[in-house]
């Protein structure tokens, strides 16, 4: 049977008849490759240690190999003067320094002049033998004075370097009872020196003069300082977590720890205050107990650097010795509370019984205080407090070298 005509054309042209040819691409006169004997071969030195005419120096490896885990970096060095390390940029900061130094310095200038005319009435006094039990102990009431203000000075420098709000609080009642104790003793020094009125000191001032401006100064200057720890407490108060971060637990510990040690720093002057009184003023330089309290009072002092350190470093050895100190500090201070009370009335007490047991109790106080809190700060020993704190620190200083102001400063030392 015939195809149908539409399948005989389909299968009239083959595959063939659309394949191109190539034939007219081969050279009819190439031929094959012979064996040639003068063949080579040639290996290519592909290393960078040699180079050659066409090497680029930026193909080199240049990335520098650190071992891991790699050095910590160095902070730059800090190129600010000691004052600008001292002094934040805060306003407020530095006008509470330049309150105290104005007051330190107005202050100590009317004590020295007051000093400088007791010493002169108790050389006239002596060519004469008429001189009172209470000129005799004046001079000791106001070099403790004297002495209170340089305390306070250091302690207003350390309260701004180490941004402790609280010690700016502690400053400000400290300062209250200067003003009480002014009161007192410009009463005082005006009975002692009513007689001697040929004596005009290095000021030419009356005594009355001078016995009026120093309880002045000192309430301006609480005032201020009332001011000046509010501002600085609300302008850095919301900077706190910045320290300890949001760690309530952490931040619960820092504020006991930041308590006791400024107790530890209150401690030392009416520890020193106290038996700087009781040495120059009743004990009788042949008596025993008189070299007693001379060596209590160095050993004083070393108890207090222990306890500070020990807390600082979390040191539960250091910080049980300063705790037995403290009980025998106590009973020490009781001791003689006790005797200034019970002997009030003989000669050797009679004018300065009021003193001593202001002194004593305050240091009896402080140091139930002080037992109290070096026992909670112990008992967070080993609790992140330190590791913290050290951290933050570190952070600080890498990142601004020292101490920088308050105002980017985040350790401030807060009770907040």
């Amino acid at each position: 049977m015939p195809l149908p005509q539409s399948q005989r054309l389909r299968t009239h042209f083959s595959v063939d008849t659309y394949k191109s040819s190539h034939d007219n691409l081969v050279d009819p006169n190439a031929t094959a490759f012979a064996p040639n004997a003068q063949h080579k071969s040639y290996i290519l030195d592909t290393s960078t240690e040699q180079k050659g005419d066409f090497y680029d120096d930026d193909d080199a490896d240049l990335t520098p190999r650190t071992a891991y885990p790699p050095a910590p970096q160095q902070p730059p060095p800090d190129s600010r003067t000691w004052w600008q390390k001292l002094l934040p940029d805060s306003v407020a900061c530095r006008l509470y320094v330049i309150t105290v130094l104005v007051e330190t310095t107005i202050d100590l200038v009317i004590e020295g002049d007051l000093l400088l005319r007791f010493h002169e009435a108790g050389k006239a006094s002596s060519l004469t033998g008429d001189i009172s039990t209470t000129s005799q102990k004046m001079p000791v009431f106001l070099s403790v004075f004297a002495l209170a203000h340089i305390f306070q000075l250091g302690m207003a420098l350390d309260a701004v370097y180490a941004r402790n709000t609280l010690q700016f609080f502690a400053l400000t009642l400290f300062n209250a009872l200067f003003l009480v104790y002014a009161i007192i003793q410009s009463s005082e020094v005006r009975h002692s020196l009513t007689n001697v009125s040929s004596q005009s000191g290095f000021s030419h001032l009356s005594v009355n003069v001078l016995t009026t401006v120093l309880p002045i100064v000192i309430s301006i200057a609480e005032l201020a300082y009332i001011a000046l720890a509010w501002t600085i407490y609300n302008e850095f108060g919301w900077k706190v977590y910045k320290f300890l971060g949001a760690d309530r637990q952490i931040k619960k510990m820092f504020a006991i720890y930041q308590i006791f040690q400024c107790l530890v720093k209150f401690d030392v002057f009416f520890w020193v205050g106290f038996c700087v009184q009781f040495t120059w003023l009743v004990l009788d330089s042949h008596s025993w107990e008189f070299y007693v309290t001379c060596a209590a009072l160095p050993l004083s002092i070393v108890l207090l650097v222990e306890g500070h350190l020990a807390a600082r470093y979390e040191n539960k050895w250091m910080m049980t010795s300063f705790l037995s100190g403290c009980v025998g500090a106590m009973i020490y201070f009781c001791y003689k509370f006790v005797k200034v009370v019970v002997n009030q009335s003989t000669p050797e007490f009679s004018h300065v019984w009021e003193s001593l047991s202001t002194f004593a109790v305050i240091s009896i106080i402080l140091l139930v205080m002080t037992f109290i809190y070096a026992w909670m700060v112990m008992q967070n020993f080993g609790r992140g407090l330190k590791d913290q704190i050290a951290r933050k620190q570190a952070a600080a200083g890498a990142k601004h070298g020292a101490y920088p102001s308050l105002s980017v400063r985040p350790n401030r030392m807060s009770i907040d």
